[in-house]
């Protein structure tokens, strides 16, 4: 039998592996949106909450732990990060401005334990900056990262409710360690999802994974003013992370 510790080790090294197949898969080139979505203009961000999960998933050997969807909202600023914890540490955290209708990230940081991986949104010279990849692309209007993309979605189901019907499609460029890319969501249609706090109604949006980049899909609740109560990232295969509400507070 492997001894215990080596038997952890090895399960710490799968975990940081799927974590980091999630936050360095390439991202495909990004495309214009097929359908963007037009919010309407509107400055009422929701107040700062913290969304507490469950966390499980898979690499190799099935993972369990918790993770967290912490938005802060002060003023013009925000800060939204998306963390968990299974065996090892990650977060994916978004800093910047709020824009009207629109978060205007000036940082994103992917951190597996000590490693950190940093996108700079530098406005002032209208490029990206990557430490992962070095050079530069260029700043495009409206460009998300995939923490915020999260909390951008919820806020426009907030704004015009009527852009979420089954079949739709609306889609975002997201920046992330690897380059940018176009993440399409297809609105799936209205889901109930079961979580800590009861069985709740959920509009099920998918970005599917594809030529080894990050897939995502969310789940939005309007009775909780339209916040991500399940999040899965997937890559290719069978690895994958899947986040379902446990508990809410506010900081």
């Amino acid at each position: 039998m492997t001894p215990l510790p080596q038997r952890c080790n090895r399960a710490a090294l799968r975990t940081a592996a799927l974590v980091w197949l999630l936050a360095v898969a390439p991202a495909a080139p990004a495309a214009p949106p097929a359908t963007a979505a037009a919010a309407v203009p509107r400055s009422d961000w929701l107040p700062s909450t913290d969304l507490h999960y469950d966390l499980r998933g898979h690499y190799l050997i099935g993972l369990r732990g918790s993770g967290s969807f912490l938005w802060v909202h002060d003023g013009d600023r925000y800060r939204v990060s998306l963390s968990g914890s299974s065996i090892v540490h990650f977060a994916y955290t978004s800093e910047g401005r709020i824009d009207g209708a629109w978060l205007a990230p000036d940082s994103y940081v992917e951190q597996v334990l000590t490693r950190r991986k940093i996108v700079t949104f530098d406005r002032a010279a209208g490029v990206l900056r990557f430490t992962a990849i070095g050079g530069t692309m260029p700043l495009t209007q409206h460009l998300q990262d995939s923490a915020s993309v999260f909390m951008q979605l919820a806020h426009e189901l907030g704004s015009d409710p009527s852009l979420f019907a089954a079949g739709r499609r609306m889609a975002f460029v997201v920046a992330r360690p690897s380059g940018t890319t176009t993440w399409g969501f297809t609105v799936v249609g209205r889901e109930t999802v079961r979580t800590g706090i009861g069985a709740l109604d959920c509009w099920h949006l998918r970005h599917a994974p594809s030529d080894g980049s990050m897939g995502a899909e969310v789940w939005l609740a309007p009775s909780l003013s339209n916040l991500p109560v399940q999040i899965r990232l997937q890559h290719d295969g069978d690895d994958y992370l899947l986040f379902t509400l446990r508990s809410v507070s506010r900081p």
